[in-house]
């Protein structure tokens, strides 16, 4: 089971009172990149990472936890496109929910990921999980949410703003399960396993998923490493120990290409 209490900064105590929810804000000249691995490259590659790194401190039992994040774009999918044409500015909106049973968990996260040339920026709200009807129908009905949510400073108001300014909805329903390690040295490092990818256009982030559909194949997974600075020596004799190739894999375009089955010419109509 994965570790609430420290993921979600103690919202826990704020579930069922109505205060106003956890945030952070992250700032970091972060630096992604992904490489599509199979299942013998993995069991190699998990083993000679845990001589440098430890687990993820979010990490439960079964040493890796359930993810699930609903995306936002607008109707003619601006977001996507941004992405795959590779703008240099361009921003990500999403919910998240954590945990076996997204019903179970204490809080929904707002996330507006943005990047800005190589490096990315990052702001997270956590909202309590009763407070998620009201949120999603301020969000589906465009207007401002509750005034608890909206004290939280400017971190849920940047979410809500873009929002509003490109009139972005909810597109597709993404799940995956997550294995994490980490290290702090001079800078703070993440390798991350992520696999059983699903994807689904039923979009409601706290129900059982339904119509879901697979990214990668059976054995497959994405490897991530996430450092907010340079990449240390060891972790680039590990990508050419296993000849590992930048693969710039994006679930959400990919959900979008398998969900969607339209062109950057497609009517819009034909995108619903």
């Amino acid at each position: 089971m994965i570790n609430h209490a420290i993921l979600s900064n103690d919202v826990t105590e704020n579930v069922s009172t109505g205060t106003v929810p956890s945030s952070r804000t992250i700032l970091f000249r972060r630096r992604e990149t992904k490489y599509l691995i199979d299942r013998t490259t993995r069991t190699a590659l998990t083993e000679d990472l845990r001589a440098f790194m430890r687990p993820d401190q979010h990490a439960g039992k079964e040493g890796g936890y359930l993810v699930r994040s609903l995306y936002y774009d607008t109707d003619a999918y601006l977001a996507y496109h941004e992405k795959l044409s590779g703008s240099a500015v361009r921003h990500k909106l999403r919910i998240r929910a954590y945990g076996e049973d997204p019903r179970e968990t204490p809080f929904t996260r707002l996330e507006v990921k943005s990047r800005f040339l190589s490096y990315i920026h990052k702001i997270t709200v956590d909202v309590p999980v009763g407070n998620y009807e009201a949120l999603q129908a301020a969000l589906l009905g465009r207007d401002l949410p509750a005034d608890f949510i909206l004290k939280n400073d400017a971190v849920s108001k940047e979410f809500f703003r873009l929002q509003r300014q490109y009139n972005m909805l909810p597109k597709i329903l993404l799940q995956y399960r997550r294995e994490a390690y980490e290290r702090v040295e001079l800078n703070r490092i993440r390798a991350n396993f992520d696999d059983e990818i699903l994807a689904t256009r039923n979009l409601d982030l706290l129900a059982p998923l339904q119509a879901s559909r697979r990214l990668l194949k059976y054995g497959h997974c994405v490897f991530e490493i996430k450092i907010d600075g340079p990449m240390p020596f060891w972790m680039h004799q590990l990508i050419g120990k296993y000849n590992l190739q930048d693969q710039a894999f994006s679930k959400f375009t990919n959900a979008i290409r398998s969900e969607a089955r339209f062109s950057s010419f497609a009517r819009v109509g034909d995108l619903n």
